[in-house]
């Protein structure tokens, strides 16, 4: 409640157990403005599947699209480490 809603959260390598995915999205879903940005980047996939992930973000509210993974020059040919952009889902 000091600082208020926040317009960007940046998440990077915080998912060392599948068990974090539901607190960090509860947390990201608490902190964060309706119209505003959750970036995160899952670099151990293999510990939190990506679908698993997308799945809990849906439950909390919020989508995101593959037309704006951004990647790292490095990273860009191999499709490795994209920053998901996750928005709330617009009112119908």
């Amino acid at each position: 409640e000091q600082y208020g809603k926040q317009d960007v959260l940046v998440a990077t390598d915080c998912l060392y157990i599948s068990q974090s995915v539901y607190p960090l999205f509860e947390t990201a879903n608490e902190l964060l403005e309706k119209t505003g940005l959750f970036l995160f980047v899952n670099s151990y996939p293999w510990v939190c599947p990506t679908e698993m992930v997308l799945d809990i973000a849906t439950e909390f509210g919020f989508d995101c699209f593959d037309d704006e993974l951004w990647y790292h020059d490095d990273d860009r040919e191999k499709k490795k480490h994209p920053v998901r952009v996750f928005r709330r889902r617009k009112e119908v």
